[in-house]
């Protein structure tokens, strides 16, 4: 056999071989993913009985102003009752969600109707505003009972050709590439939440994929979007919060209960999402 022929027929065996490889990892990971595990990424969990925080790498939550811990519907709730409550985590390097990163997060919420700045209301936020305009990280609330979320990624470094002809623009173009920058804003049709009873509340991002963003109520997918423009980094120093706003300027607390707040490092299927609904 001639060298050309064995390579030809190695190669051939090679590409074979990794072809194989790749076919079974891809059937590994649609196993996993289809599988039903709740526990699997769990970055958190709070407000859902007396030993869940301890259960997890982060530390446990804070309560200041006007929230108690009440019983819920399954375990432990927390009881906003008005705009002086703060429940916040600290910040820590679990709680980071960086670029491309696909994460998850989910509570259950029994809100009641209340007149608040734009009609918002804070159920889980890891942000850092500037104003009413700006910000990095990502929440998820209600607007006037519907659900709805923010995702702003940092703007990265961009650099134009009209930067590189003019070098006295670059410290200036460096040091935006940690400025806040607008948030992108998804609200779901429906329905309305302000109705007395608990529900089941997700967001989860898949970050790669045009279909990847998903609002879930009571297991149901209400909102479907295109996150891929958003795969930069949210990472900010600023505190997790549940039912609290981080601009203290802004009466956007929530109303009622929030209960069994998840944080996941990765997008939760829909089999997952509903199988939290029901429990």
């Amino acid at each position: 056999m001639s060298k050309l022929s064995r390579r030809l027929v190695f190669g051939g065996a090679g590409a074979a071989v990794l072809a194989l490889s790749i076919g079974v990892y891809h059937l590994w990971q649609a196993r996993v993913e289809a599988s039903i595990n709740l526990s699997r990424k769990l970055v958190g969990r709070w407000a859902a009985g007396s030993d869940t925080e301890k259960f997890t790498g982060v530390p446990p939550m804070s309560l200041t102003g006007g929230v108690t811990r009440v019983q819920g519907r399954a375990g432990q709730a927390l009881l906003f009752d008005d705009a002086r409550g703060r429940v916040s985590v600290p910040d820590n390097p679990a709680l980071a969600v960086r670029a491309g990163q696909d994460f998850s997060v989910m509570a259950w919420i029994k809100p009641r109707e209340a007149a608040t700045s734009f009609g918002a209301m804070s159920i889980v936020e890891k942000r850092k505003v500037g104003g009413i305009l700006t910000a990095r990280g990502y929440s998820l609330h209600l607007e006037y009972g519907r659900l709805a979320c923010q995702l702003t990624p940092r703007p990265g470094f961009q650099l134009t050709w009209a930067d590189v002809a003019a070098p006295k623009r670059w410290p200036t173009v460096w040091k935006s590439r940690n400025a806040l920058a607008p948030a992108n804003r998804f609200v779901s049709p429906g329905p309305n939440l302000h109705d007395g009873r608990f529900h089941h509340v997700a967001l989860t991002l898949q970050r790669h994929s045009t279909t990847g963003g998903k609002l879930y109520v009571d297991g149901k997918v209400v909102l479907t979007f295109d996150p891929t423009k958003l795969r930069g980094s949210f990472v900010n120093s600023e505190p997790l919060l549940i039912g609290t706003h981080p601009d203290p300027t802004l009466d956007c607390a929530f109303r009622g209960l929030i209960e069994d707040v998840r944080l996941y490092s990765r997008a939760l299927s829909q089999a997952e999402v509903e199988t939290a609904a029901s429990q």
